[in-house]
């Protein structure tokens, strides 16, 4: 379900407070569509009251599912809804690897200091469609093309390139990225089916058995 995510990082925070778990916090990553959902609301307003450890991160790529989430979305967006609520935002460029990088490093430490909640409002783009088999024909080209241009791997790789970074050293680590993800479908590929038994494990039971 779109925003289930968002309560449940909210419960594992309140729990954390209760806990005195120390540095521990919640990270909770969503996108621009579940903004509209109630449980965004719900879950904010729970974590400010109480003070939660916990950080938003709201990956604004544009879309919602296969509907552009601009003209469904009233007023501007995460970052003005978590500030209505009294929560800190911040937005920031979500392809500029180093800008994301610090601006997540500092809304942590404010969180991990006792400062309550935090949303980190990441405007990036999504360049595929919603699953791997939509085409996603219902963009505008250019905007897409457009997009492209701002590609965060590459703009990292320039980066890191004209900091004296070796493009050696930078191919080794895509490449071991991709390395990575080729063993991953394969070992998924090759996993057996799972007992259908297991569909009734880790399931309540009322004790009636109607549910069943």
């Amino acid at each position: 379900m779109v925003a289930a995510g968002l309560p449940i990082a909210v419960g594992a925070a309140h729990a954390q407070k209760l806990l005195k778990k120390g540095d521990d916090i919640t990270v909770c990553f969503f996108g621009d569509g579940a903004i509209n959902r109630g449980p965004f609301l719900e879950a904010l307003n729970w974590a400010r009251v109480y003070d939660l450890p916990v950080l938003f991160v709201c990956e604004d790529n544009r879309w919602s599912a296969t509907t552009a989430s601009g003209p469904m979305t009233a007023g501007d967006g995460a970052s003005a809804r978590a500030a209505s609520l009294d929560i800190a935002a911040t937005q920031v460029d979500g392809n500029d690897v180093f800008a994301v990088h610090e601006a997540a490093a500092r809304l942590v430490a404010e969180v991990r200091a006792g400062s309550g909640p935090r949303l980190l409002h990441a405007l990036t783009y999504r360049v595929k469609g919603h699953v791997s088999v939509d085409l996603a024909a219902y963009r505008d080209p250019a905007e897409l093309a457009a997009a492209l241009e701002t590609d965060p791997i590459a703009r990292a790789r320039g980066r890191l390139l004209s900091a004296g970074v070796a493009a050696a050293t930078l191919d080794a680590i895509e490449n071991a990225a991709r390395d990575e993800v080729d063993t991953a479908l394969a070992v998924a590929d090759a996993a057996p089916w799972p007992d259908a038994d297991a569909a009734f494990t880790d399931v309540q039971t009322t004790g009636a058995g109607q549910w069943r």
